[in-house]
């Protein structure tokens, strides 16, 4: 129990949550080991952990933090690193809360934070890195086209090659000096703890790198500025990700999606003109 208060203090959950959370913990606490120990066995997506209610994965996701934290700390991750990569569960919690009004994360969640339990994921400054090899969606898995890449870009940067997913969180500052100061914080960060991985680009797959938003949005929109950091390199006829970050889900009637910020008044005007886009930063 001690490991996981030290573990529930870390994390930037209100009192609601932590209070529900320490109840659960108290009532399972016999069983919290092994639904630890068990969370993550098998394959994507059918970790035992999916299979808990809401309230039990954010549970066991603390329980396991110190387990977490042991494998940041073998590889030299400092503990200012690991505790604001481990705060992607609050955040998580915070927007699962506000869709539903249960303390809780969703299925959905819990894959995603595979990579926290791995290690694999680590916020510096504003926005999250994770070390992957270079992919390129050409299909969907249908086996239709999905991604149209640019011309040349794949000899250039082939295929499996060692680069860095940039993630965007949800109400992260992406004031260009924010911006600039996490690229400048992984470049270091990565050079000195993965020196063997010798990172080529940082990749970014968002709809947040669509260069239609800049015909709908005023040059000095931060989305704007973020995007103009990326070299453009492939893009999908794809507005789901950009309707989901936007209005929160589809809904079933254009009159019924939300309008009250201008991002969202001039999105809906052009729905269909919405893309998802990848694009890449020269790491060096």
């Amino acid at each position: 129990m001690a490991n996981f208060e030290a573990s529930l203090a870390v994390l930037e959950l209100d009192e609601i949550a932590k209070a529900e959370v320490r109840a659960f913990v108290r009532r399972n606490a016999e069983r919290m080991e092994a639904l630890a120990s068990d969370a993550y066995q098998g394959e994507i997506p059918d970790f035992p952990i999916c299979k808990l209610k809401p309230l039990s994965r954010l549970a066991v996701l603390i329980w396991k933090l110190e387990e977490i934290w042991q494998k940041y700390e073998a590889a030299g991750i400092e503990r200012k690193v690991f505790v604001d990569s481990a705060n992607d569960i609050a955040l998580r919690a915070r927007i699962y809360f506000e869709k539903t009004g249960k303390v809780g994360l969703s299925r959905q969640d819990c894959v995603w934070l595979r990579h926290l339990v791995n290690g694999q994921i680590f916020k510096l400054g504003v926005l999250q890195f994770q070390p992957f090899q270079m992919l390129y969606l050409d299909e969907d898995d249908k086996g239709g086209t999905w991604f149209i890449y640019v011309d040349g870009i794949k000899p250039r940067l082939p295929e499996g090659r060692p680069v860095l997913n940039v993630h965007i969180q949800k109400g992260a500052d992406l004031t260009p000096e924010k911006v600039a100061e996490s690229f400048n914080l992984a470049r270091a960060f990565f050079r000195e703890h993965f020196p063997e991985r010798q990172f080529e680009a940082f990749i970014c797959f968002s709809w947040l790198l669509d260069p239609f938003l800049k015909t709908i949005l005023a040059r000095d929109s931060r989305i704007v500025q973020f995007g103009s950091n990326f070299e453009i390199i492939g893009w999908a006829r794809d507005n789901n990700q950009a309707v989901e970050r936007i209005f929160g889900k589809r809904w079933r009637k254009k009159s019924d999606f939300p309008q009250d910020t201008s991002l969202q008044k001039s999105a809906l005007k052009h729905l269909k003109d919405l893309q998802y886009t990848c694009g890449i930063i020269w790491f060096d």
